[in-house]
């Protein structure tokens, strides 16, 4: 009996077929280097302040380029570890990957792609080179020159040697001939990932809260791991998108901005006394959706790598999961060992540990939804209405004064405008009240909101003068008409411009403009 086979169409499946998005090799790639880095450090290769990794994109020649100055293979081991697929000796726990198949993903999305390498003391580099459109002929139904994985990745793999600097020590990978449609080489959109994904550090002229959050993670003992990650011959430094701000709101003639007023922190331990997760979450005016994509959302990180995107979290909160997500902003870092990213890095192995986060995050994303996302939220909204119907009658009462009221319709619709402004200002004053007792609004909004209310005491008192002089105030179209028309004449324009109001009862603008023109016309009487 023949022996047991692991087809070659294996390797389709561990290029192509594992990642549902071909910027996830971008992903396994930083995810290697960090790893090799953090390698370099411990042995005492490379200083942490030194430690680099460098992305070239040429959208031109269709080529990229990462490359990190970590450990290397070095040359007596190298051939045999490139070869290796699924035989990775990281420990899982303290090293990111160790599955050891995330180096092929790179093989799906080029015509070559070469994997360079040298370690400290050795005076020669290797040169892996994989020949991608050889892999997909050999990978063909039809075609019959090689039947098992390994045989297939000997079949399309080149080794070549050559002299190196005995001093350098680095991993480089080359993607040659990548195709257009893949993506991979807009640099914009490449950037954007690395921002959202990878393991580095805010920018801190951007995000005022950044020192805050590394000051409490470092004080709890969960320092979070950063790595300078440059982009182009410029070495261009990539951060994370947070920032001072965030803008709300699903359509464009809605958006606002948020401000991010304070960071709130969150720590858990298992019942196994070991740390399970350490997280912070923004706090902001809560005031509708937030927009990019690339930030919001609260996100998991492991290894200060991404597991999942910002939708993930959705299903730990009880109710409303994606449309409350969508509102918060924040990071949970999960920290246990036994929490293992799955293989595509989309969500966590199930186990017993997961399920113990899963209860405590739910009920903590139960907390925080009905603390701010409903406090507060409603809170600001109920503020910004009060600032808009406190306008809204300086406006009318301007309107008063300039001779708005030109017939008893007219009169009629202000006096209902009022009388509505003042109704619902009673409600959103009281809201903003209640929630200020409730010690909703932080210090640095207390002073807009006192403001806001002081204002609210000064036009609810002018309600009654107000009301008193629509009803006392004479027909602006008095003096419409010069003094050549009779009185019935111009009771007939009168009775016009009451029809006007009555018919453009919910388009004043239009009523107003129609008025203008008809007194352009009377200005002159014609005989």
């Amino acid at each position: 009996m023949s022996e047991p086979v692991a087809g070659k169409f294996l390797l389709e499946i561990l290029t192509k077929g594992m990642y549902s998005n071909p910027m996830h090799i971008y992903r396994e790639y930083i995810q290697n280097s960090a790893d090799s880095i953090d390698k370099a450090v411990e042995e005492g290769v490379l200083q942490p302040a030194e430690a680099e990794i460098h992305i070239f994109i040429d959208d031109k020649e269709r080529n990229i380029v990462i490359r990190d100055n970590g450990l290397g293979i070095p040359q007596d081991i190298a051939k045999i570890k490139l070869m290796n697929v699924g035989a990775s000796d990281k420990d899982g726990v303290t090293e990111r990957g160790f599955r050891g198949i995330g180096r092929l993903g790179g093989l799906a999305y080029a015509e070559k792609v070469q994997f360079i390498t040298s370690a400290l003391g050795d005076a020669t580099k290797t040169i892996m080179t994989c020949d991608c459109v050889r892999m997909q002929q050999l990978l063909q139904k039809s075609n019959n020159e090689t039947s098992d994985i390994m045989e297939t990745f000997k079949a399309i793999s080149m080794f070549d040697e050559q002299p190196e600097d005995a001093a350098k020590h680095y991993f480089e990978v080359r993607l040659i001939g990548v195709p257009k449609e893949s993506g991979l080489l807009d640099e914009e959109d490449a950037v954007r990932y690395f921002a959202e994904t990878a393991p580095i550090d805010f920018d801190s002229q951007q995000f005022v809260q950044a020192r805050k959050i590394r000051e409490h993670f470092s004080e709890k003992g969960f320092p979070i791991t950063c790595y300078k990650i440059l982009r182009g011959a410029r070495r261009k430094p990539i951060y994370k998108l947070y920032s001072r701000s965030m803008t709300t709101g699903k359509q464009e003639r809605t958006k606002t901005k948020d401000y991010v007023r304070d960071v709130e922190f969150i720590y858990q331990e298992a019942s196994d006394g070991k740390p399970l997760y350490i997280g912070w979450l923004a706090i902001t005016d809560f005031s509708g959706v937030i927009s990019d994509e690339a930030v919001q959302g609260i996100r998991f990180r492991k290894g200060n790598i991404l597991v999942g995107n910002g939708t993930t979290f959705a299903k730990f909160f009880p109710s409303e999961g994606h449309n409350a997500n969508r509102m918060f902003a924040g990071e949970i870092h999960v920290l246990h060992d036994e929490l293992v990213p799955n293989s595509q890095r989309e969500d966590f192995e199930p186990s017993a540990v997961y399920n113990e986060m899963r209860k405590t995050l739910s009920e903590w994303a139960g907390s925080i939804n009905k603390k701010y996302r409903r406090g507060t939220s409603e809170a600001t909204s109920a503020l910004r209405n009060l600032t808009k119907l406190n306008e809204e009658q300086k406006e009318l009462e301007e309107k008063i004064d300039s001779g708005a009221i030109t017939s008893d319709e007219k009169r009629e619709q202000i006096a209902e405008r009022l009388e509505k402004i003042a109704s619902s200002r009673e409600k959103e004053e009281k809201t903003v009240r209640k929630a200020l007792e409730r010690g909703t609004f932080d210090n640095e909004r207390k002073e807009t909101v006192e403001k806001a209310l002081s204002q609210t005491e000064t036009a609810t008192k002018k309600v009654t003068a107000l009301n008193t002089k629509i009803v006392n105030a004479g027909y602006a179209t008095k003096n419409d008409l010069p003094s050549s028309y009779s009185r019935d004449e111009r009771k007939l324009y009168q009775r016009i411009i009451s029809v006007i109001d009555t018919y453009f009862t919910d388009d004043p603008k239009t009523a107003e403009e129609l008025r203008e023109k008809i007194k352009t016309e009377l200005s002159v009487k014609k005989k």
